[in-house]
């Protein structure tokens, strides 16, 4: 057997074509992300000695220990295979959105014969037309109102575990019996039950995409031709539906500033950087008017040149969005210019580029766009900075009334979530220096839970598994806590102690945060410890012990819907995984499948038709 290709091996064989290329650290992870028009130039360039190199590239060596690369037929192809992969593989070293944020977006479902407006933070390669992301949800989520109240568009499931609000209409094939409230308060026209055909509707649904598009001037224009012909056909009723959208569409339109005589869509775009972070700052204009900003804050800018910053900012922005205005304006011109406006035009369908101005109007815009940039910037600093003193204080306090013997700077919390044993799931959560660390987060299927409904044998069993990975030195949890707390009383306490005996990690600091008078019990203390309620320390260890709680139910109610929905489907006969799993794929729950027709279960991939009237029977009497 012959031995792997060592890294010199690989940059001999690099051909000098376009393609990606991925640096790896020891353990396979995708250290960065970045494309070439040579592969062979570029990642060569990496390690020529005596190169003169900014300093995150230094500390990118350090860690590189193997790549991969991946060839592509032109740049643009490259260009394009880059931002998968980072969207991917979420890289350290690649310019990222802050905490690795996913942004909301807005989704419309217009593959859809009754089209819906969904917020979601998934965008995805569909026929459904997405508009944002949106740097703030609350601005986002009143347009949504708006956009129900004015032009009658369904809701949609909203996309979030945590929310289950929004229209219960699924399967669009099958009318329902009566329209939910939303219909009842004005926020939707009920396609649910026929109260709208699918062309007039799907005419609300284009009058909501020009809103969202900033065209409320078309939208104003036509909203008055059908006002009046309402009115000349005596049909009042929907003449004064019309004046309504049209006093509500104005309202919008008087917030409005014109920049721009030339009724033209653009985008402009600055950026502020210091302490290692770049805040990104756009005003988007849409038929000459500047109808809204957002700001969004980047890592991994340190040591980076403006113009690398911006070309990594356009393409995480516009790669999963559809509405790309012509002109996008910029302080000075991005890396890869001659690239990203082809692709930019490719998406928008049309001709669209960037625009560097000098003076006038335009440079105006981006001088704006930069101070915002500035001051935003500044005022994201000045809160973490306070709220890192806050956090500080609160850390010592902690120390102090608990007696540690060091600084809590990483303190991991554990909760148990359970209904009667069942489906039970471990949750260690991390905080550093005071702050979510959520990359760091785990979660743990007991295993013998069913066996033994005990929440101490299941703490037990969760504190195990997570401080033996560490004892044996996976990376992955280490290193250990200054800090470990469960979630619960004296007994609680009892278990974390057991285990740590048990390991040899007696030199681990111990509490527990019991919730009824919210006491805090330690090893070798015969009473518990009370904080003032007004303490920072306390408010420090509750935040930690309820996103404990948090994460633990989030997984419990997911295994638990999972585990009911795979028994309905797994108790008919001829119904196997690969069956289930085509049948879940296609309509999305058990109730769709119900409400569909013989032959469209038929059709699914793998199954045949008496199978399938054996589970439209075995769903009608048990679902």
């Amino acid at each position: 057997m012959s031995d792997p290709p060592t890294l010199d091996d690989k940059l001999k064989s690099l051909p000098p074509v376009p393609g990606v290329y991925l640096m790896k650290d020891a353990r396979g992870k995708v250290l960065y992300v970045g494309k070439a028009v040579s592969l062979r130039s570029r990642v060569r360039s990496y390690f020529q000695t005596g190169a003169d190199r900014s300093p995150w590239i230094a500390r990118l060596l350090q860690n590189i220990r193997d790549f991969d690369f991946i060839v592509t037929n032109t740049e643009k192809e490259a260009l394009i295979l880059e931002g998968n992969l980072i969207q991917m593989h979420h890289p350290r070293f690649n310019i990222r959105f802050r905490d690795d944020k996913k942004f909301p977006y807005l989704k419309l479902t217009v593959g859809e014969e009754f089209p819906a407006l969904v917020e979601t933070r998934t965008p995805k390669s569909d026929s459904a037309i997405y508009f944002g992301p949106f740097s703030n949800a609350k601005p986002m989520r009143d347009s949504v109102k708006l956009i129900k109240r004015v032009f009658g568009v369904r809701s949609g499931a909203v996309a979030s575990e945590s929310r289950r609000s929004g229209c219960p209409w699924r399967d669009t094939s099958k009318p329902l019996d009566r329209p939910c409230l939303e219909y009842f308060i004005r926020c939707c026209s009920a396609p649910c039950v026929g109260y709208i055909d699918a062309t007039k509707y799907r005419e609300q649904c284009s009058e909501a995409r020009r809103f969202l598009e900033g065209r409320q001037g078309e939208i104003l224009e036509a909203l008055r031709v059908r006002m009046n012909e309402a009115s000349a056909h005596l049909q009042f009723e929907e003449a004064a539906r019309c004046r309504d959208q049209i006093q509500a569409v104005e309202r919008v339109v008087e917030k409005q500033k014109v920049v721009s005589l030339r009724n033209e869509d653009q985008d402009v775009i600055a950026i502020a950087v210091e302490r290692g972070v770049a805040m990104v700052q756009m005003l988007i204009i849409r038929s000459g008017k500047l109808i809204g900003e957002e700001h969004f804050p980047l890592d991994g800018v340190e040591g980076r040149e403006e113009i690398i910053i911006l070309e990594a900012f356009v393409k995480q922005h516009y790669g999963p969005t559809v509405h790309i205005p012509q002109h996008i304006l910029l302080p000075v011109a991005p890396a890869d210019a001659h690239v990203l406006p082809e692709w930019l035009s490719d998406k928008r369908g049309g001709p669209a580029g960037f625009i560097v101005p000098r003076r006038g109007r335009r440079r105006r815009l981006v001088e704006m766009a930069q101070q915002n940039a500035q001051q935003s910037l500044r005022q994201l600093l000045d809160s973490e900075d306070a709220e890192r003193r806050l956090s500080n204080e609160s850390l010592v306090e902690l120390e102090t009334r608990l007696q540690l013997h060091r600084f809590p700077a990483r303190i991991e919390c554990y909760d148990i979530s359970n209904f009667q044993g069942k489906h039970a799931v471990g949750s260690m959560v991390v905080m550093e220096e005071g702050r979510p660390a959520k990359r760091q987060y785990r979660r743990f299927r007991i295993q013998r839970a069913e066996e033994t409904p005990d929440d101490y044998a299941m703490l037990r069993e969760t504190l195990r598994r997570r401080l033996q990975r560490a004892v044996e030195g996976d990376e992955k949890f280490l290193p250990l806590p200054d800090l470990l707390v469960v979630d619960g009383g004296k007994g609680h306490l009892g278990c974390a102690v057991d285990v740590v005996r048990e390991l040899g990690l007696d030199c681990l600091s111990l509490a527990s945060l019991a919730k009824e008078h919210e006491l805090i019990y330690r090893p070798g203390r015969s009473s518990p410890i009370a904080l003032p309620q007004n303490s920072g320390a306390l408010f420090l260890m509750q935040r930690l012990r309820d996103e404990a709680h948090r994460f633990a139910v989030q997984l419990h109610r997911k295994r638990r819907s999972t585990s009911q929905v795979h028994s309905v489907l797994d108790e008919v006969p001829g119904i196997g995984e690969q069956r289930r799993n085509n049948l879940l794929k296609k309509f999305g729950s058990v109730r769709r499948i119900k409400t569909a027709s013989l032959d469209d279960i038929a059709a699914v991939k793998g199954m045949t038709r008496p199978v399938a009237a054996k589970l439209q029977e075995h769903l009608s009497r048990h679902v």
